[in-house]
C-alpha cells in the first residue's frame, strides 16, 4: 500500500514538472500574398496556409496548449514590418524557463526575411535577422527558437570578420541554461520549396509532422530537436530531389524536448 502511494505520489511530482507546464510565446508570420507582387512576379502559394497550421498545432497538447494570448499570428497585409517588430516585443512577458519561438514563412534574403510590404526599389523595410536577434536578447525565456521557412535561411549561420552568426550573438548574451536554436529551411544558397503534392512548403510540412509524433524516433513520447532533424532533413531533401538541405544549428542540447506526445 505505501509503495503504491509513493509510487503515485513520485508520478504526481513528475506530472507537474514535466516540460509542457513551462509558458510558450510564439509570433508566427506567414505571407503569400505580397503588396507589390503578383503570382506572376513572385506571390507564394502556402505561405500563409503553413503559418496558420504552425499555430493549430501550437495549440495542441503536443505543440505546449499555447494559449491564444501567448500567440501573434499574422499573415499577408497583417505581416508589415511594424506589425511583426511589434509583434515581437511578446518575448519580453517570458520569464525564465520559459521559450519563445518565431516562425516565418514567406521570401528571404541572404541577411533578412521580407515583411508584406516592401517595395521592389526600397528595401528599408526588411526584417532583418538583427530585429530578431534584439527581440531573442530581449527576452529572459530559457528557450529560443527561430524557425524559418524561407529562401536562403541558412544565411543566418553565416560569420563574417564584421558581423557575427545571429545565434552566436545571441548566445554569447545567455548562459549555459539556454536553448537557442535555428530550424531553417534551406542553406544559404537554396530556395525553400513549396510542393504542390503536399499543399505546403516541404519543410513546414515535415516539420509539423515530425513534431506530432512521426520523429519520436525511440517511442518516449518526446520528441528531440535531434529526433526531429533526422526525420525532417532526408524527407525534405527527397521531395525536393535535393534542391533543399534543412539546417538545425545553434546553442542547444541534442536532447532538447520540441513536442510532448
Amino acid at each position: 500500500m505505501l509503495a503504491n502511494l509513493l509510487t503515485y505520489l513520485g508520478a504526481l511530482i513528475a506530472l507537474l514538472n514535466a516540460e509542457p507546464q513551462k509558458q510558450t510565446y510564439a509570433v508566427v508570420v506567414g505571407i503569400s500574398d505580397y503588396k507589390a507582387l503578383t503570382r506572376l512576379t513572385g506571390d507564394l502559394r502556402f505561405a500563409d496556409r503553413d503559418a496558420q497550421q504552425v499555430v493549430t498545432f501550437l495549440q495542441t497538447r503536443s505543440g505546449g496548449a499555447v494559449p491564444a494570448s501567448h500567440i501573434r499570428f499574422l499573415t499577408n497585409r497583417q505581416a508589415t514590418h511594424a506589425n511583426i517588430r511589434q509583434a515581437l516585443s511578446l518575448f519580453r512577458e517570458a520569464k525564465a524557463g520559459d521559450r519563445v519561438i518565431f516562425y516565418f514563412s514567406g521570401h528571404g534574403l541572404p541577411s533578412s526575411f521580407v515583411p508584406y510590404d516592401v517595395q521592389l526599389d526600397n528595401q528599408q523595410n526588411l526584417l532583418t535577422y538583427q530585429d530578431i536577434k534584439a527581440a531573442f536578447h530581449d527576452s529572459k525565456a530559457s528557450t529560443k527558437l527561430c524557425i524559418a521557412d524561407a529562401c536562403l535561411s541558412g544565411g543566418m549561420t553565416y560569420q563574417k570578420a564584421s558581423q557575427r552568426s545571429l545565434v552566436q550573438t545571441i548566445a554569447s548574451t545567455v548562459s549555459d541554461d539556454n536553448n537557442v536554436a535555428m530550424l531553417l529551411a534551406s542553406r544559404s544558397t537554396q530556395s525553400a520549396v513549396e510542393a504542390g503534392q503536399l499543399a505546403g512548403g516541404a519543410f513546414t510540412h515535415y516539420l509539423l509532422k515530425g513534431l506530432s509524433g512521426q520523429a519520436d524516433l525511440n517511442s518516449d513520447k518526446v520528441v528531440t530537436i535531434r529526433e526531429l532533424h533526422r526525420y525532417v532533413a532526408p524527407r525534405v531533401r527527397r521531395v525536393t530531389q535535393g534542391q533543399q538541405t534543412p539546417i538545425f544549428y545553434g546553442h542547444f542540447s541534442d536532447e532538447l524536448g520540441l513536442a510532448y506526445l
